[in-house]
C-alpha cells in the first residue's frame, strides 16, 4: 500500500503560474477536459472533478505527460505538461504523487514510456483485458501492475457507443490512499 499527496491547481490564463519544481517523475496528472469525450466521462461519473489522467515524466528537465486519448494517430501520446494542462484543454488539473520508492516510480514511468514507444493504441472499446490497447486510466493501472504494484480500484459501468463496459474512471485515483492538498497558483 502507498500514500499519495495531491497538488491541486486551478487553471489560470497562464499555465506558467505553476511552480514546476513541485512536479516529480511519476506524478499522476488529472484534468477536467473540455472535449466531447471528457463530457461523456463527466456524464458517466458525474460526481468526479476530473475526466482524464496521465503520468508525468521528465526528459532533459522538461515535464511531459504520457496519456491515452483518442486523436488523429490513435496511439499513446506524450505531450508537454503545458500542452496537456492548457486552458484550451482543461478547466482544472490536479497532480497526485505516491510514496513509492524512486526505483518503483522509475519502473512505472519506464512502463508508460514503453507504451508510448511501442505505439500502443487508444482502446475505444474500453476493454481492460486487451494488452496493446489502452484508455487513460488503463495506462496508469497497467504501468503500476507491470511494476508489481496492484492498485485496488473500483470499476463502474459505462454505457458508451459500443455498449456497456466496466471501466476505471479517473476519479478512482483521487480516493484513499490519496490525499489532496489545495494550492492556489
Amino acid at each position: 500500500m502507498f500514500v499519495a499527496y495531491g497538488l491541486y491547481f486551478k487553471i489560470q490564463n497562464n499555465i506558467t503560474e505553476i511552480d514546476y519544481s513541485l512536479l516529480k517523475n511519476g506524478d499522476l496528472v488529472l484534468r477536467c477536459g473540455k472535449s466531447t469525450e471528457s463530457y461523456a466521462v463527466h456524464i458517466a461519473d458525474a460526481t468526479s472533478e476530473f475526466t482524464h489522467i496521465g503520468i508525468l515524466i521528465f526528459e532533459n528537465n522538461n515535464p511531459y505527460v504520457i496519456h491515452a486519448v483518442p486523436h488523429k494517430l490513435n496511439t499513446v501520446k506524450k505531450d508537454a505538461f503545458t500542452d496537456f494542462c492548457s486552458p484550451k484543454k482543461a478547466s482544472k488539473i490536479a497532480v497526485y504523487r505516491s510514496s513509492l520508492t524512486n526505483s518503483k516510480i522509475q519502473h512505472i514511468c519506464n512502463e508508460a514510456i514503453r507504451f508510448y514507444n511501442e505505439k500502443y493504441v487508444f482502446d475505444s472499446k474500453y476493454d481492460l483485458k486487451t494488452n496493446k490497447q489502452l484508455y487513460c486510466t488503463e495506462l496508469i493501472l497497467k504501468a503500476f501492475k507491470n511494476s508489481g504494484i496492484q492498485l485496488h480500484l473500483q470499476s463502474k459501468e459505462f454505457n458508451y457507443m459500443f455498449g456497456k463496459h466496466a471501466i476505471i474512471f479517473p476519479s478512482e485515483f483521487t480516493k484513499l490512499p490519496f490525499k489532496k492538498v489545495n494550492i492556489n497558483s
